[in-house]
Parts: C-alpha cells; sequence; structure tokens
C-alpha cells in the first residue's frame, strides 16, 4: 500500500485523535528521544536513532509490580498496578524493532513476566526502513538489514518522491491499515529508497566459537582498561534486559518496584558474603560480550544485539562493542 506525505499527517493526527498514545522520535534538548507526541509535527526522523532505545515502552525502567496494606487486624491487602495501555509507537528503526521479540525470548522462556508480554500483545510499531546509516551502525554484520521485518506491526519504506509504501506484517498492523484505508492507495510504480545497509564489519559465525575457547585470553584486560562501569552501554541498549526488585515499605504499607540494572555495576554480582566473582571491571566487560554473543546464543539461538550502535555513540570512555568484534575476528 502507498501513502503520501500529506496522508501520513493525516494518518498520525488520526491515530492521536482516537485517544491511544502515539510513541514518535522527537527533538529534545539538541537530542533525540522517543515521546509521546500530540501532532505529527513534533515527529523528526531526520535525527540520529534517539538516545535511550523504544525498549522502554516494553520493559519500563521503573514501575510498580505490586503494593500492598495491613488492615487494622493485621491482614495484608495485596494490589496490583493498573495494566498498561495500549499505544503506537511510529519511527522505529528495524533494528530496534527486531529486538522486541529477541528479548521476548527470555521473557517468555521458564515463566511468563506479564509485564512485558502484555506490553508486547498490546503495543503496535510501525517501523520506518533506514535511507543511510553512520559509522557505528552494523546490523548487516548480526543478521539484520534496513529490510527487516521482525517486530513491526507494520513496514514503510520512503520512495523517492518523498511518499511512503507501507506493509501491513502482523494481524495487528493489516487491522489498522484496513481501519484507514481511505488514507491508503493501492502501491503504483513509485520505488522505494533501495538502501542495502552498512557493509558488513565481521564474520558473526567466527565469533561464539572463538568466546567459548578464551575466557582467560589476555586481551580482556587490555581491551576493557578505558571501561569506567558507567552502565550507559546496556542502558542504551535496546537488547540489555537485567533488571533489580527493591521494596519501599512504612509500618502500615508498600510497594515493590521492577528497575533496570546492569551487569557492568561493581554491585550486581556480589553475594551477601561479599565475595564477588566479577571483582573487576575486566570480567564485567568480558561478561556483557559473552553474554550477547556465547551464552545467549547457545540458551536462545539468537544473537542478543542488533547493531544498532548506541553503546558506541554513547560511552563516555570512547569504547567500541564493535571494535572489539572486529579484533575477535581477526583473533580466529
Amino acid at each position: 500500500m502507498q501513502i503520501t506525505k500529506t496522508n501520513l499527517e493525516q494518518f498520525i493526527n488520526e491515530l492521536i485523535k482516537s485517544g491511544k498514545p502515539v510513541v514518535a522520535p522527537i527533538r529534545e534538548n539538541n537530542l533525540s528521544a522517543y515521546k509521546p507526541i500530540n501532532s505529527f509535527n513534533q515527529i523528526n526522523l531526520d535525527l540520529p536513532f534517539p538516545t535511550k532505545s523504544a525498549k522502554e515502552y516494553f520493559l519500563a525502567d521503573y514501575e510498580k509490580i505490586l503494593s500492598y496494606s495491613f488492615g487494622e487486624k493485621g491482614q495484608i491487602e495485596m494490589k496490583e498496578p493498573d495494566q498498561p495501555k495500549e499505544l503506537i509507537l511510529f519511527g522505529v528503526r528495524p533494528c530496534e524493532a527486531a529486538s522486541f521479540p529477541i528479548m521476548n525470548k527470555v521473557f517468555s522462556w521458564d515463566s511468563q513476566d506479564k509485564f512485558y508480554q502484555e506490553r508486547l500483545a498490546k503495543n503496535l510499531v510501525i517501523t520506518v526502513a533506514c535511507e543511510q546509516s553512520d559509522d557505528f551502525c552494523f546490523c548487516t554484520s548480526v543478521g539484520l538489514s534496513p529490510q527487516a521485518t521482525d517486530g513491526s506491526d507494520i513496514f514503510m519504506r520512503k520512495t523517492q518522491t518523498g511518499d511512503y509504501l507501507a506493509e501491513g506484517i502482523t494481524d495487528k498492523g493489516k487491522n489498522l491499515i484496513e481501519k484507514h484505508k481511505d488514507l491508503f492507495a493501492e502501491n503504483s510504480n513509485e520505488k522505494p529508497i533501495d538502501y542495502k545497509g552498512p557493509e558488513k564489519k565481521f564474520d558473526l559465525k567466527k565469533i561464539k566459537p572463538w568466546l567459548e575457547k578464551n575466557f582467560e585470553h589476555p586481551m580482556w584486560n587490555q581491551i576493557s582498561l578505558p571501561c569506567i562501569g558507567c552502565g550507559v552501554c546496556t542502558f542504551t541498549c535496546p537488547n540489555c534486559y537485567c533488571f533489580d526488585m527493591v521494596d519501599e515499605a512504612t509500618l502500615k504499607e508498600g510497594a515493590r518496584y521492577k528497575m533496570w540494572d546492569s551487569c557492568q555495576f561493581r554491585m550486581f554480582t556480589v553475594h551477601a558474603s561479599g565475595h564477588n566473582p566479577r571483582d573487576n571491571q575486566s570480567k564485567r566487560f568480558r561478561q556483557r560480550i559473552e553474554h550477547k554473543f556465547n551464552y545467549y546464543p547457545d540458551k536462545f539461538d539468537h544473537t542478543l544485539c542488533v547493531g544498532c550502535g548506541r553503546c558506541i555513540r554513547h560511552c563516555p570512555a570512547d569504547m567500541s562493542l564493535l571494535e572489539t568484534l572486529i579484533t575477535i575476528n581477526k583473533l580466529t
């Protein structure tokens, strides 16, 4: 289906008027961020990737998962939080959308994480194919491309004239297009911008075998020296899912909260005894690489990285996951 620039604006504005929150990339303090919008004119697809990924609309960075209070006779009254609202995410890039089903593997494994599952079921994702990339992008090196539709409900590609070709990928996406079919037209001779993505930077097939055999390789000490353990790489990553839970309470009531955590923090693996099996940053840095390219593929048969490059763009120590993988490739 084809949708003109004018009709796309009307489409988004109609979605907003329907009462469902619409989240899209906007300019915020000279950066880009995914935020709820109240007009199509707020959207800016020309900016670089939003600093934080859309992960926070599936795995909230901070949320209450239950609350409780004590009755007059000492009985405990439990209360679950309100159900998450349905929302529409527009302007998500293909690499990032692919992270949602990848991350769902861990949240639907030995038990169903209802907080993630409910958002996955309710959220509707409209992706827009990339037309260019920068030096930090490496989606093609991890098996993705600007044409990937994994995690998308509606996949859109810009045409040479500035209009868009839209494809319903899931029933949710097809139903939404059908509901607004007066704004869409059958495909004409319009051709989409044919961008294949960045050139492959390394051979993914060589990474895991090397990691399996080189847990104690001296490279880890050298390559991790700049790391300050700030956790920016994990918090900006669309696929890092580690979280912590804390209780906050008074004598009469309390609540349990779930929040993002990071394997790059010193306290992440500290035992009650005080022992820390990852007692230096080299071990913590190694864990991140091993998890994404060795342990997770072992368990779920998929790499825990989509090549968006956020961790590289925002690292204050100028460290590069891509350069690490290229180095490993050269060592094989």
